[in-house]
Parts: C-alpha cells; structure tokens; sequence
C-alpha cells in the first residue's frame, strides 16, 4: 500500500495554513473514457428557437441532433446572442437583455462534451460521509455503472475538520474529518484507479476556524473593531476578494485540492457571497466594487488554480453571475427522499432549463430512486433526467439498489447532448415534455405525458399537429417503460396516467415500410447504441450495428405499415465475429428481437421479415355517450366500455377527428365554454378500421353541449388549474388556529394566473397571513392583488401577522383572464417573506 504523509501545519505564514499539505504519488490524469455516449452535434450553431408557449402552454420541448420543427418561432445565433423570428423580427443580445445573463457566452464543448454524469454523496450519507463509503460506491459503478456512462464521484460536505466544538459541517479547510483520517489524494487516487474522476464540494469562500483567521490578517473582510460583518451559510467569515493575501489564500486553497487530484469541484452557497459582497464592500481592503465584479474575480482565480479541465460546478439557486466562467449550475435548491422532494428538481427545470447546454449544463440536483419513492416515482424522476439531458448525479446507497431501480437508473445514464427549443422560463409544472431526435435517418419524437397528483389520476392528450408533427397519417405510438406497441393512429392519442407516474411515448410517422420504432438501451432509443442502421432494396431486411455495456439485455422493436403484416424470418447478432444467442417475438403489426452484449463494445444485427397473417374483427358502435365538464375550458366525454373485441377508440368534435383512446372516455381541452359543440365516438380496430353504420339508422349517436351550461353555479379556485410562478415552500393554510380547506398560500413575488372564460359574476374569499410565520422582520405585511384582463380589480391595504383577515367580494363580470398576485408591503424587500393566504376563493355564476 502507498504510504501518504499529512502534514497539519497551523503558523502565521498563509500559504502554511490554509489546508492540510499532502505527499502523494504523483497526479494521476483524467481517464479517458471509451464508452460511447452518442453523437455530439457541431456547437456553436444556429437553433431552432420557441421565446414563448405555442397553443398547448402544457408543453415543454427540447432537441437532440440538428432538428427542424414547425414548432419552433426562429432561430437563435448563440454566437451573436441573437433571435431571428420567423417574420423576419430579430432580437438583438437575447440571452443578456431579455433573460438577463448580464456576462452571458456561449458554453464551451471542447473539454467537457456532455454534462457529467455519477455519484455525489450528500443526499444519503449527508455529513456522515466516510473514506469506506465512497470507496465502496466507486467499486460498485466501476463494476455496474461505468460502462453506462457514469463518470464522476463528487465527495460533499462531511470531509472537512470537525468544528472547534467537534460539530460536523464546519467551514474549516484546515484540516480533514476523522472519517477521512487518510485524507484525500488518496482517496482521489483510488476513484481514479476505477478509471473515473475524483470531484469535491467545498462552501469555499467562508472560513469558521477563528484561529486561521487570526494567523492570516487581510484574507477576510473585518470591521475596524476585529469582527466579521458577515456570519451567514457560508461561514463566520467572508473572503475579501480585493485583498492580496485573501487573493492567494484562494488560489492555494483550490490548487491543494487540484493536487490532491480533484478534478470536478461544487462550490456551494454562491448566491450568499454575491450578497454580502453587495452589503460589506466598505469593509474591504479595495472598498467600492461591483459586487457581481468582485465575485467574478474570485471564479477567475478558482479557475486559474484548478485549470480548464477541471469541472466548476456552482451552487446553489442559480448563481447567474457566474456565466461564462462556470461549466455548471445548480438552478434549484436541495432535494429531499420522497416523492415532496421531487419537485425540487422539477421547479428549477422549469424556470432554469432554458440555460442548458446553451449558457452551461444546468444541474437540477440529484436524482433519487431508493424506496420510500414507488417504481413509478423512480420513473418519473428518471424521466426528467433522461428527456433533459441535464447533469446527471445519483445519491443513492448505489450496492443498496434493488434490481430493477438499478435498471432504471442506466436507462438514463449517461445524459447525451439535449438542448431546449423553449428559451424562456416556463410558467407552471408543465406535463407533456416533447424530446424531438433526428439520428441516422430517423426522425421521431419521445414524449414524458406526466402526472405530478400524488391523488388522482389525469387524462393528457396529444396532438400530432402540436407536437409539430406534419403528417395527416398514422402515427406508431410505443411505450418505451412498459415495452408495448400501441398502434398507429391518426391526427393523436388521449391516455390516462396514474397518480404520480409517467408514460414515455415514442412517435414515429408511418411511412409505409417497416420501421425500427424503439431499442432499449437508453430513453432517447437509439441515440447511445445505434451507430449504424440500414435496409435492403426490398425493405424486409434491417441491419445495423449497436455500441453495447456488457451485459446489457438488449431488445429491438420494429412495426408494420398499418394494415400490412409480417413476422419475422431470422434474426442474428454477431460480436468479433461469434454469433451470438437471439430471441425474436412476432406480435400482430410489430416485432422483437432480444439479445445480451457478452462484452462491451459494438454488435453488428440483422432482422428480416416476411408477410404475416393478421387476426381481424368488425368493431361496433359504442354507446352511452355523455360529457361533463372538467374546468373552465375542458370536457370530459365517456361512454359505455364494450363487451366486444375491439383496439380502441376515436373521438370527433364538430365531424373532426380529435384522435385515439384505448380507454372508454376521453379528454377534450381548450374549448370555449360559451360555444355549442358536437362530439361523437367510433370503435376502431388496429389497422384503423372504424365501425360501420347502417344508413337506415336514423339514431343520432354525436351529442350537443354547450360547456359553460354544464358547469355548477360555484367554482372554488383551488379546485382549477393555474398558471404562474410557485411560491418558495407550500404550507396547509392554518388562521388563528383554524386549519382551511379549499384554500391556497402564496408568498410576495408569486402570481396565480386562472383562465375563467368570462361565465362568471363574482369572486369572494378572505385573506389573511399564515400562523406559519418564517422569517418575519418587525412590521413586514403583504398585500394582496387581484387582476382582471390586466386591469386591477381589487388591492389589500398591508396585512401582517397580528391584522385581523379580510373578506372581499367583487365582480368578475366578462372577465376572461384572472390573476391573483401578493407583493410585499415594503418597497425594498425582496420576494419571501410572509406567507399570505388565499382562504376559500370561490367564482360564482
């Protein structure tokens, strides 16, 4: 074994001082990984660009590969940080002026091609990381996950010295936890032995050792009388960018670590230090400057210490000031284990995904897949991951993995080159996200219809013409999750997805010929395994040759031209010239082929097929049909479930097909709750073949509604969907002790936005301050906003927590757009604060 000698060395000289001093081997380089994480697309370059939400402001969508797409409103130049509308409209330093990244650049590719992919420790060990635990966990992804893609293995908080009083969590760089009594080169060197990258977090620009403080005057900003004017998150002292001494003690903190042999750093808490920067600059050696300056002067030193290979991730909230220095950010804050903790990633995708792989790789936190959270719930949080392509870290117990999570968690490793077509924040938790691939010939799209309700399941449709799909023929729909082809269907597909879980579609137009329409490896299906795909003159013959983890139990699917069948013939895969074992499935109008890479590395395929047999059967006219409505602006069609065979149905509004349900009811949204419609259904069988009707039946089978009609007299908004920017934590509405149903809590900064139609005459409801005070300051109060069509309705005077509530009762009479809002009572505070209830807001008619 390798002897490693620390040296603590505690003195008044600085550079002796600032971390414990390793004699290591010496410093190993980044491996070179030969696994094969897909193509990377030519960057910088001209892209497809939405700068705002088509018809479907449920919809969320990104690219993969040099894509086009009716979808998309212009293009965006990243070099010259311009948009160029499809009109001919250009706006000039987009992502500067409109988002306000003030030091915005294009990311850089050349080192860090693809967002990193591994383990960070925090969310499972928290503080109580060891030396054994992180070796254990970088043997388990060299063994199972390495060849997937994973990478890196990011150490957090809990190396560090233990606090004076021997609390864990301290800010002290000077020395090393007893769990790391080894330090850690030697810890960097193991992890790089398993041929993967050592990474480290560090809250670097405070410091909570008041002795190191003493011994090094000038490194951190003091008042005139000795104290420190900042005690925050970050530590009791702050580094003083300006001064000399605070500079170098910067750059030997980062290059230690450098030398220890890191190569990925997380430095947390940046938000705070842009902050106090901005409050305490007359404390400092230089007073004066520009707090986002200042801060970007201590990110130029970190880089030139730890140099441009190695990855600077910045965390956490979005520390935008570090644009362009940067290679990561973490957009959010931190998650919990539990499906609550989820939204912790989704929030931060939502409002921060338009910087991905545009600005730098954005990083949402962790994914968490480990019970108590469902097999459904790993999905969905799998799902955000895979369809996002944002950085890619687990925290999970990695050996204590069941099976099957394990298997979930590489069919998302590693994240691949996915950049947003949507460039602006998104409003909501949207929940059809649309990934739109061009790989090999192949143009096809894999769509996450999400269901975020823990409680109840929703019906979510898609329209092919939404989805920027150009085709007035059937559409192959295949459920990549559950491995099941779902049939070819015109114009879209209505589903229903269970509480808190997901369905990921993949589509491909149907072009009359055989087609691969999924493989298995990885969620975007064929962008980390296919690197070859052919077929012969008589297009019965497909081959091609995918790039494979050993072990990996491969399948690939193909589907018939709709109506048209075949099975197949033979089937074989050969690796280094040995055939290897094959198992084929022929289904009625769609087919699979499974076999096992033995090693890691490429395996040349061919499938051919010839015509089938197909089962048939003369579908009937369902009956029973009925609407409800379901909101505003939504109706809900049922009818009778059939005791015949039967693939599905097809649903009309005004004698136009809206599109395909298996299920016996079916969705329909953006209606105008003032207009009479016409709905009518038809059973179809897989080759779309519809019923047929007797044209001496005089029965009318469509049925009339007009939807605001149908609605109840009274509507209470916590019951509707909404638009809009979420408050920074939820609570239950507790008042003077009284818990609220049928109530909601916003905090300043946050709107609410209601789509009403115009049907209603009055909106009432009481508001008051919440008993679950946070962070309240002596005379903080909220105000209280509501807005019609724009126009302002109805204003709160201030509310604080000791105000009695407020009952209010106004007319909404032809308003349309409703927006609820809550501002902060004090002109200079920022979003927060107070949380301000919503008690019981009811619309009636």
């Amino acid at each position: 074994m390798k002897k490693t000698t620390i040296l603590f060395l505690l003195s008044a000289t600085l550079s002796q001082v600032i971390l414990p001093v390793e004699l290591s081997a010496q410093k190993k380089q980044q491996p070179q990984s030969n696994v094969w994480s897909g193509q990377v697309t030519e960057w910088p370059r001209e892209i497809p660009a939405r700068i705002r939400d088509g018809e479907n402001r449920d919809l969320f969508v990104m690219t993969l590969g040099v894509v086009t797409t009716p979808l998309a409103q212009g293009t965006f130049n990243p070099v010259n940080d311009q948009v160029t509308l499809n009109d001919g409209t250009i706006i000039r330093d987009y992502y500067r002026d409109s988002l306000g990244v003030k030091f915005y650049k294009p990311i850089s590719k050349e080192i860090f091609r693809l967002p990193p992919s591994g383990l960070c420790t925090w969310y499972y060990y928290y503080q109580h990381i060891t030396d054994r635990e992180v070796r254990l966990n970088a043997d388990w992804i060299a063994e199972n996950l390495k060849s997937y893609g994973a990478k890196y293995v990011q150490i957090d908080d809990g190396w560090q010295a233990l606090s004076s009083s021997g609390r864990k969590g301290s800010r002290d760089w000077t020395g090393f936890d007893p769990n790391f009594s080894g330090g850690m080169a030697p810890l960097a060197d193991y992890i790089k032995s398993k041929e993967l990258v050592p990474g480290i977090w560090i809250a670097p620009h405070g410091q909570s050792n008041a002795e190191m403080v003493k011994n090094n005057p000038g490194v951190f900003i003091l008042k005139p009388d000795g104290t420190s004017p900042s005690k925050t998150w970050e530590g009791d002292w702050l580094l003083d960018p300006t001064s000399e001494a605070g500079k170098k003690y910067f750059h030997d903190l980062f290059a230690r670590m450098a030398g220890w042999g890191y190569e990925y750093f997380k430095i947390d808490g940046q938000p705070i230090v842009v902050d106090e920067y901005a409050k305490h600059s007359e404390f400092m050696a230089v007073p004066g400057g520009a707090a986002d300056s200042l801060y970007r002067s201590t990110l130029d030193i970190i880089r030139g210490a730890i140099g441009e290979k190695s990855y600077l991730l910045g965390c956490w909230g979005l520390p935008i000031e570090g644009a362009g220095i940067m290679d990561g950010s973490r957009t959010g804050g931190d998650v919990v284990l539990g499906w609550d903790g989820f939204f912790t990633a989704l929030d931060p995708t939502m409002r921060s995904y338009w910087q991905h792989n545009i600005v730098w790789y954005t990083d949402p936190d962790v994914m968490l897949l480990r019970p108590p959270l469902t097999v459904e719930q790993a999905r969905v949080w799998a799902t955000l991951q895979g369809l996002t392509g944002q950085a890619l870290m687990s925290s999970d117990r990695l050996p204590d993995l069941p099976a099957e999570r394990v298997e979930i968690m590489r069919k998302v490793y590693p994240a691949v080159d996915i950049r947003p077509l949507d460039l602006f924040p998104s409003q909501g938790r949207k929940r059809i996200w649309d990934l739109k691939i061009n790989h090999l010939g192949r143009q096809y799209d894999v769509t996450g219809l999400f269901n975020f309700n823990a409680s109840k399941p929703v019906t979510l449709n898609l329209n092919w013409k939404e989805l920027g799909i150009e085709t007035d023929g059937p559409v192959h729909v295949f459920d990549y999750w559950n491995g099941e082809y779902m049939g070819a269907w015109e114009a879209g597909i209505g589903l229903e997805i269970m509480p808190a879980s997901v369905r990921v579609l993949t589509l491909v137009p149907d072009n009359g010929k055989i087609q691969l329409v999924s493989t298995s490896r990885h969620i975007t299906q064929g962008w980390v395994d296919l690197r070859e795909l052919r077929s012969d003159e008589q297009e019965t013959v497909i081959s091609g040759v995918s790039t494979l983890p050993s072990g990996n139990d491969y399948k690939l699917y193909f589907v018939c031209p709709r109506g048209k069948y075949y099975r197949i013939r033979s089937a074989t895969a050969v690796m280094e010239k040995k055939r290897l074992t094959v198992s084929t499935i022929s289904h009625q109008g769609w087919s699979e082929v499974a076999f096992t890479a033995p090693a890691t590395g490429d395996i040349e395929w061919t499938v051919s097929f010839e015509p089938d047999y197909a089962f048939s059967y003369a579908v009937r006219q369902p009956d029973g049909i009925s609407v409800t409505p379901d909101g505003i602006d939504a109706a809900r069609v049922s009818w009778r479930s059939q005791y015949y065979l039967n693939a599905g149905y097809q649903v009309y509004l005004d004698e136009k097909l809206l599109g395909y349900t298996p299920n016996s009811f079916y969705e329909i949204n953006n209606l105008d709750p003032l207009k009479e419609y016409s709905v009518d259904v038809r059973t179809v069988w897989d080759d779309g073949t519809v019923n047929q009707r007797n044209q001496n039946d005089t029965r009318r089978y469509d049925v009339s509604f007009v939807l605001s009609q149908l609605l109840p007299g009274e509507m209470y908004l916590s019951e509707m969907e909404w638009t809009g920017s979420r408050s920074w934590f939820e609570w239950p509405v507790t008042v003077d002790g009284t818990r609220h149903t049928g109530s909601f809590g916003m905090t300043a900064g946050s709107v609410r936005n209601y789509q009403i139609g115009g049907i209603f005459n009055s909106l009432s409801a009481t508001v008051a301050v919440d008993d679950n005070i946070r962070r309240q300051r002596p005379g903080q109060t909220v105000v209280f906003i509501i807005r019609g069509d724009g126009r302002e309705l109805w204003r709160s005077e201030p509310v604080g927590p000791d105000d009695p509530a407020v009952s209010f009762d106004i007319p909404v009479t032809g308003v349309s757009s409703l927006e609820l809002a809550v501002e902060s009572g004090e002109v200079s505070s920022r979003s927060g604060g107070l949380p301000a209830d919503w008690i019981k807001p009811v619309l009636k008619k």
